[in-house]
């Protein structure tokens, strides 16, 4: 796999890559191998089984895009900058099985951006459960978010315009995404809710704003303070976000491509649980 980075300093960060064909056929395998656990079928039979579920373009359009996505993933974990968001990946040719493939990513680099981390976060008073239980859990929960959301209230600087927009356009698949689960249309929605459009959409921009500067604002955290993960590290995000199912997550994410979820999650992981030991007033 050959990349090529243009501007590594530039923001959005952009590289090419290139697959010789043995690479990309090698690609090619694994993802009909994760298609054939998907259908249940021998993987002899998967285009066979996929062909009577799939249109040529469809499958055509898997092949590539899990090939590129798998391909990106290993190419931004060796050379991209830490970034925010979701990678572009576009093909910037044709792709056809057991030839060459070249293709472009790009991705957001972490703004710099000013923060506050010497000033102590004033801890809040534990309010007993309900039934009279300590609620560890749920508390712990509580304080990580109040330290989380007071590092985002810190955040000092300017976000930048496509970092925002891009956020908003996660935010929105997202929402209709939630809806078509509900078996609800947008139109509906809004009137069981008595809301207007602007009215979504500023709902919408303002979380996708917070989500985003608070990952920011961890993402700053970990860079300042030039904290490192560990394979523990990673193990304990897997076994919070899918407990005993750990293993076949990871597997998953690196079928598909999106390792970097993993890496960032991980990493803002670090960041808080530095910023809960040495902000946070006991």
């Amino acid at each position: 796999m050959d990349i090529a980075v243009f501007y590594e300093n530039a923001a959005p960060f952009s590289a090419e890559i290139a697959l010789e064909a043995a690479e990309a056929d090698a690609l090619v395998a694994d993802s009909l191998a994760r298609l054939a656990r998907i259908l249940k079928c021998p993987e002899s039979a998967v285009r066979e089984r996929a062909a009577q579920l799939l249109t040529a373009r469809e499958m055509e359009t898997y092949l590539r895009e899990s090939t590129m996505n798998r391909a990106a993933d290993k190419a931004l974990a060796e050379v991209c900058p830490l970034f925010v968001g979701t990678p572009k990946v576009e093909a910037t040719g044709d792709f056809r099985e057991h030839e060459p493939l070249r293709f472009g990513v790009v991705v957001h680099p972490v703004p710099a951006m000013e923060l506050d981390l010497e000033t102590p976060i004033a801890s809040r008073r534990r309010k007993k459960a309900a039934d009279g239980s300590s609620g560890a859990h749920p508390v712990e929960e509580a304080r990580e978010d109040y330290v989380a959301e007071t590092l985002r209230a810190r955040l000092n600087g300017t976000i930048p315009d496509a970092l925002l927009r891009d956020a908003l356009v996660r935010k929105k698949e997202e929402f209709m995404a939630e809806l078509a689960e509900k078996g609800l249309t947008y139109r509906e929605y809004r009137i069981a809710h008595r809301v207007k459009p602007q009215d979504v959409q500023d709902a919408l921009y303002d979380e996708a704003f917070d989500e985003l500067s608070r990952a920011i604002a961890l993402d700053t955290v970990f860079i300042k303070q030039k904290l490192e993960t560990t394979a523990d590290d990673e193990a304990a995000v897997l076994a919070e976000t899918a407990p005993e199912r750990e293993a076949s997550l990871r597997e998953e994410l690196e079928a598909t491509g999106k390792l970097w979820m993993l890496a960032q999650k991980t990493r803002r992981a670090a960041a808080l649980r530095w910023a809960m030991e040495h902000l946070l007033e006991k």
